[in-house]
């Protein structure tokens, strides 16, 4: 069987939405995409094309991290640095050849942005 998926959306819950779209808007560069509820209980927040949801709730970060494969680990970590993030793990070349970075959010998610090593010839 084969299935075919439109999107993946990861969710993870925050202790406060307002804040949490806020962080990943100005701090981590995603676009908040919409808020739904009245008051809002959930968010989405873009990062290119891909989107996760921002959920009321506790927050439970041992139990999940996100990976994001970009174009320009380096430039991303420089905005990240520059905007007072911390970096838990510093920007490095990996042998499963991507170089990546991990930082951690206002509830303590761990956030990895990494991109593809050139395949040696």
């Amino acid at each position: 069987m084969v299935v075919r998926v439109e999107q993946y959306h990861a969710v993870i819950a925050v202790a406060d939405l307002d804040k949490a779209v806020e962080f990943y808007s100005t701090k981590l560069g995603f676009f908040h995409a919409f808020s739904w509820g009245e008051p809002p209980t959930m968010a989405g927040v873009n990062l290119g094309e891909t989107q996760i949801f921002l959920q009321c709730g506790t927050p439970v970060p041992e139990g999940c991290s996100l990976y994001y494969v970009i174009d320009d680990a380096d430039a991303l970590c420089e905005f990240h640095r520059a905007n007072g993030l911390e970096i838990v793990e510093a920007i490095g070349d990996r042998s499963w050849d991507f170089r990546d970075y991990t930082i951690r959010d206002l509830n303590g998610y761990r956030l990895t942005f990494g991109h593809r090593l050139p395949k040696p010839a």
